[in-house]
């Protein structure tokens, strides 16, 4: 008989034929990963008892759901959340899975924060650097820890699968993002990657192009965690927070452009943060992808429907690719809800880029 599973709770096929959006057949072993669907402008929503399960009125507040389009414009769809969820959610990745939702929804609160914190100062002259300084650390640790959640994920897939090339020995690959690409303090290259874990070529490639990245990241998260380095050379200006343009480890992200520099070629922190956490999710992005022209996976649990990320600050994240493009410092923003001559109403809703592309869309669009 076929059954689906969720955390804790095993759901009969004939329960399952309750949900009308949902492929049953072919569930197989997979667990579903959320019970909250939208469709033709309401919610369905179902919750497993000991009775079966129960559906219920409600709407999600904070988590994810399936519908064919986002209920509200500040809903987040990114391609890897949605492949697991409809066709690699084995019950051994449900945790590093939830754990990387749980990441997400925690730096779009990063972010803001620091908008909070910039209003404090500039309505209030309360100073607040130090909570800017702790919260910038909070996201270089997040983004580090993230990329091992996703290799977590990686190497519960990778357990699973049956490689076609019988040339291929297949290993365990570890937990640790740090190991698949680095050995003895030093990068590997793609055929050390390859020859060391015994993956295929396009998975070793991918693993390369995202090392150079990753190392920035786990040397600055390291310095603050291990060594007792503080953040330093952080400003707060009348346009927003300010680091130098030539200070480690901002100089070597290469965001910023001469015209929306201050004097003493002091750079908008926004930038800088919107390019670590979308560096951090295009690597979740590519996996996908290169993980689909090497496996075959089975069809989608939810067909026609795409898995939806909703949260309280979830619009934070569409805001990040308008940042990169324009070197957004958080005046341009404040002005708009302020200055009664300013072009937008301070009621209007807010700008989510051309067309309100989607998440997914921009990433591309920056990092094709």
């Amino acid at each position: 008989m076929t059954k689906a599973v969720i955390p804790k709770h095993t759901i009969e096929h004939s329960e399952l034929a309750k949900i009308p959006f949902i492929d049953a057949e072919n569930i197989g072993g997979r667990a579903l990963t959320t019970l909250s669907f939208y469709y033709e402008h309401k919610w369905h929503l179902w919750i497993p008892t000991p009775d079966g399960l129960q559906f219920i009125l409600g709407q999600p507040v904070e988590g994810d759901y399936f519908a064919k389009s986002p209920e509200n414009e500040n809903d987040v769809y990114l391609e890897f959340l949605n492949f697991m969820a409809q066709r690699a959610c084995w019950l051994d990745a449900l945790k590093p899975i939830s754990g990387i939702q749980s990441d997400i929804h925690n730096l779009a609160a990063s972010l803001a924060k620091i908008e909070l914190f910039h209003k404090v100062s500039s309505t209030k002259g309360t100073e607040v650097a130090r909570f800017v300084s702790t919260e910038i650390e909070y996201i270089f640790g997040v983004c580090r820890s993230l990329f091992d959640l996703l290799q977590e994920t990686i190497g519960s897939i990778w357990e699973r699968i049956k490689v076609v090339d019988t040339t291929i020995t297949k290993k365990n690959l570890p937990s640790s993002f740090r190991r698949m690409v680095i050995n003895h303090r030093e990068r590997m290259t793609i055929e050390q990657i390859e020859e060391r874990w015994c993956i295929p070529r396009h998975l070793a490639e991918y693993y390369y192009r995202q090392g150079e990245f990753f190392e920035i990241l786990r040397s600055y998260r390291d310095r603050i965690s291990h060594h007792g380095h503080d953040l330093k050379f952080l400003y707060v200006t009348e346009k927003g927070f300010a680091v130098s343009a030539y200070a480690d480890p901002f100089s070597l992200f290469d965001v910023w452009n001469e015209e929306h520099m201050q004097t003493n070629s002091l750079a908008s922190l926004r930038p800088v943060l919107a390019h670590i956490i979308t560096e951090t999710l295009r690597a979740c992005e590519e996996f996908t992808r290169v993980i689909q022209r090497i496996v075959e996976f089975p069809p989608p649990i939810a067909p026609e429907f795409k898995l939806y990320l909703r949260g309280h600050h979830t619009r934070q994240l569409l805001t990040m690719s308008q940042v990169l493009e324009d070197c957004s410092w958080w005046e341009s923003q404040m002005g708009a809800a302020t200055d009664p001559n300013a072009e937008q109403a301070s009621d209007s809703k807010p700008d989510l880029g051309p067309s309100r592309l989607t998440l997914l869309d921009w990433i591309r669009k920056l990092f094709p």
